[in-house]
């Protein structure tokens, strides 16, 4: 896919995606949704992140809920995640996400973050498995300023959408949104004027089971068997590979 950048520029930021070990701890908290009191969300669920523990709804990719990598009492009404390992790897990511029940619906959460550096990403995913998701997210771009970029990965092949990238200023609180119609994914975003859409329309058949088996050699590599899900994932990358 050519997002029109320096092809050795765009290898240096793809490397960024790879695994690595986290050395610091970067947080992104998920505040409570912003609804006026006893008035329910139209036509489904919401977190009020109010009690000790996670909804068991909420599922986590690979390892329990522990409070050194997630907690719901550090800041009351708020769910904070430090920031994990890359999607390849296959200890420590940071993940908590929900599983997708139909063809159609949308996901909806707000987040208090900032990058320090291009290392750093935090958002909302739509996952299948580690070869196969969308990542909407708030990084640093060259000039350590934060932006609102889409990443995917296809079976293993990895983009990250930089023209299309938002400058986000010194905002440090949005909202991060994603719609599911049938085969179409779409994400948006509000930093106070309203939501946004942010790049084009994608594959959602890209999160099925069908499309995340694949054969090798007449050999199973990998079977789709999960279910799609969809939550906040955020990474911290700065440690060494």
């Amino acid at each position: 896919m050519d997002l029109g950048v320096d092809p050795a520029h765009q290898a240096d930021r793809l490397a960024a995606y790879r695994p690595r070990v986290p050395t610091s701890l970067l947080a992104v908290e998920i505040p409570a949704p912003d609804l006026p009191a006893g008035e329910p969300a139209a036509d489904g669920e919401v977190d009020g992140f109010d009690q000790p523990t996670l909804d068991p709804r909420w599922s986590t990719l690979r390892r329990p809920a522990t409070p050194d990598w997630v907690t719901l009492t550090a800041r009351p009404s708020h769910l904070r995640l430090h920031g994990g390992r890359s999607p390849q790897s296959l200890v420590g990511p940071s993940m908590v996400a929900r599983r997708v029940p139909s063809p159609d619906g949308a996901f909806e959460a707000t987040i208090e973050y900032r990058p320090r550096s291009f290392r750093h990403l935090a958002g909302i995913t739509a996952y299948h498995n580690t070869r196969n998701w969308y990542f909407l997210h708030v990084t640093a771009d060259d000039e350590g300023q934060a932006v609102l970029r889409v990443a995917r990965c296809d079976r293993g092949e990895l983009s990250v959408d930089e023209a299309d990238g938002v400058p986000l200023g010194e905002a440090r609180r949005l909202r991060l949104g994603l719609d599911l119609q049938g085969a179409v994914l779409r994400f948006r975003h509000d930093s106070g004027d309203g939501w946004q859409r942010i790049g084009s329309p994608l594959d959602a058949t890209v999160l099925s089971a069908e499309h995340a088996e694949e054969f090798e050699n007449g050999q199973i590599r990998a079977l789709g068997f999960t279910g799609a899900f969809v939550g906040p994932w955020a990474w911290d990358l700065t440690g060494g590979a």
